[in-house]
């Protein structure tokens, strides 16, 4: 397989590294994918890994690593006014959609013979890699800021992967996990928000989605973005499908990040080509998206100026009521999560009457569950 950059002209051959491009320090994607075969898809493999001919990670003869995560629920719902759809991303094995990227970048990283594996975390990333890393036998590494919520840093730990508590920012772990991987040749630094195994991951979302609705594209999908991956990843399985034949239109995409960390929000609202870092190191209750510099935020604002879509911003308190809100419809979710209900009322006026709405509800709310009165 090889790797590309989406805004410069490198190219090179996937491996342990690179993961960012040598001209643009923009990450890499791969570049060769095998087209979309829906005559390949084979319902007999557990979850996402129905569509595994279009998955080339796993080395030949080796065993498929899995814990059944994907083909997730796609719910019907009336939601401020609008008929819509939830994608419940939390119904993964560990509780959150970092699960279908991790899974296969481990499914990678173990054909190459990598020992240890290393990430840094606000909480699920770090716990879907160690889950996965134990799966696959390999020793985990789990840098996290010392502020993440003490149910996730209790779920890493207890799969047996190594946890460090950074004290400071999210920034803070990041370059602390980074570091650790420069020297060592049986480490792998296994970013969710920079490997390319992780974000074709992130494209069976799509697929599974437009299966689900009867070969259909949604008009609209809206997520969480942090990093920018989840949303970044769908809109590339769409991508996919329209280069490899089977549809025609690709979605709106719609981005929800939470005040103060909206670095794409005021890159769209102020026409940017480049999303600039917001500096800030406030906390909040949508951890999982309190990215100051997020990775793949470029590709993500490209991305949604491509699709004509939009960025919105939710404020704290929109989020608890709107996390309230879906767990009275049965569906608990972490604040993360929640922004995406948080920003739906604002979608009414772009909107037309019949227009396919999916929001991918990316967490468990027993990740990071709300204090008692």
């Amino acid at each position: 397989m090889k790797v590309y950059c989406p805004t410069s002209s490198f190219q090179g051959p996937a491996g342990r590294r690179p993961l960012r491009c040598p001209i643009t320090a923009e990450p890499l994607e791969y570049g060769d994918l095998p087209a979309f075969d829906p005559d390949l898809i084979d319902p007999v493999q557990p979850g996402h890994w129905r569509y595994r001919a279009m998955l080339p990670v796993v080395k030949p003869g080796s065993r498929l690593i899995t814990l059944g995560e994907g083909w997730t629920p796609l719910v019907e719902d009336e939601w401020a006014g609008l008929q819509m759809h939830w994608k419940v991303e939390a119904f993964m094995p560990t509780g959150s959609y970092k699960d279908r990227g991790v899974s296969v970048m481990v499914n990678w990283l173990a054909g190459l013979d990598v020992q240890l594996v290393v990430d840094d975390s606000s909480g699920n990333a770090g716990a879907s890699l160690a889950c996965y890393a134990a799966r696959a036998g390999l020793d985990a590494c789990i840098y996290v800021p010392s502020t993440a919520p003490a149910p996730k840093r209790a779920q890493i730990a207890i799969y047996g992967a190594d946890l460090v508590e950074v004290p400071g920012s999210r920034e803070l772990a990041s370059k602390a996990a980074g570091a650790a991987t420069l020297h060592n040749k049986d480490t792998a630094y296994a970013s969710h928000a920079w490997h390319p195994a992780f974000l074709l991951g992130q494209m069976t979302c799509a697929w599974e989605i437009w299966e689900q609705l009867d070969r259909r594209v949604p008009d609209w999908i809206v997520a969480p973005a942090g990093n920018g991956g989840a949303l970044l990843g769908v809109w590339r399985g769409f991508q996919h499908l329209q280069r490899s034949g089977l549809i025609d239109t690709l979605p709106r995409i719609v981005a929800v990040q939470v005040v103060p960390y909206t670095p794409i929000f005021d890159a769209f609202n102020e026409h940017w080509d480049r999303v600039r870092p917001r500096s800030t190191r406030e906390s909040t209750i949508a951890g999982g998206i309190a990215i100051s510099h997020p990775v793949r935020g470029s590709a993500l604002l490209a991305a949604v100026y491509r699709s004509q879509g939009t960025v919105l911003s939710v404020e704290p308190q929109a989020i608890l009521s709107a996390q309230e809100k879906l767990a009275i419809r049965g569906l608990f979710v972490e604040p993360t999560s929640a922004t995406v209900g948080a920003a739906i009322e604002q979608l009414r006026p772009v909107t037309q009457e019949g227009d396919i709405i999916v929001s991918l509800l990316t967490g468990h709310g027993l990740k990071d569950p709300p204090q008692l009165p």
